[in-house]
């Protein structure tokens, strides 16, 4: 009896091997920015901006079908895009910046303000990925969605958006739940996949009052299965 227990343990956890295995991620994203959110390319010194920080993902994957050389993979993890910022001494007053053109001209006489910014994205991706072997090469793409958590938080010194009125100093924040589709390609060798994820954000952070730097996000990660 013993040894019947011990053969089905064994067998227990060889099958959730086969079927479900940690998956780890390490890699950096591209926040995509957009000029005259947060930050003003053209204005005189420039504006300093980080858009490239490192990232991670944590989860579990699976084989959903498998047919010899192809097959289809899901995948259920934890994401963070990393910590976006921006600084820039900006003119207060949208009419005398040019997003368009990058031009900074004064059409209102009102001094630059130092804005300063920080935020992250991150939350939960559940992907499909369609893959083939070839020539002992793990080729796959992946489509899905991600539920993600967005907070901005920005604060501004000497704030003055038109002549004769007090210069303030002003702090807002914001963070909300939204979902984004997600797509990407991966190559391995099972075990080891590079993987590029597009996070389509845009759709969400264009309608919101106080919307992050970014638009979307642009993925880079080293992938190892366990």
């Amino acid at each position: 009896m013993t040894l019947g227990c011990a053969a089905a343990t064994q067998a227990r956890a060889d099958y959730i091997n086969d079927y479900v295995q940690g998956e780890i991620g390490i890699g950096a994203a591209k926040y995509q920015t957009q000029d005259g959110r947060w930050l003003q390319q053209g204005i005189p010194g420039g504006s300093s901006v980080t858009s490239k920080p490192p990232a991670f993902s944590l989860g579990l994957t699976g084989p959903l079908i498998t047919r010899g050389k192809w097959g289809i993979d899901w995948h259920a993890e934890y994401v963070n895009l990393g910590r976006a910022a921006a600084e820039c001494w900006c003119t207060p007053n949208d009419d005398n910046y040019d997003a368009n053109s990058h031009r900074y001209q004064t059409k209102v006489n009102v001094p630059q303000a130092y804005f300063t910014g920080e935020g992250r994205s991150q939350g939960a991706a559940l992907t499909l990925e369609p893959y083939y072997w070839l020539h002992g090469v793990r080729l796959g793409v992946e489509a899905g969605a991600y539920i993600h958590r967005d907070s901005w938080s920005e604060s501004v010194s000497d704030w003055q958006a038109w002549p004769g009125v007090p210069k303030q100093n002003i702090s807002i924040s914001d963070s909300y739940w939204s979902v984004a589709p997600v797509v990407g390609a991966s190559v391995g060798n099972g075990r080891f996949t590079l993987s590029y994820r597009h996070y389509f954000m845009r759709l969400n952070s264009n309608s919101r009052n106080i919307p992050p730097l970014w638009n979307d996000a642009d993925v880079l990660e080293m992938k190892v299965k366990f």
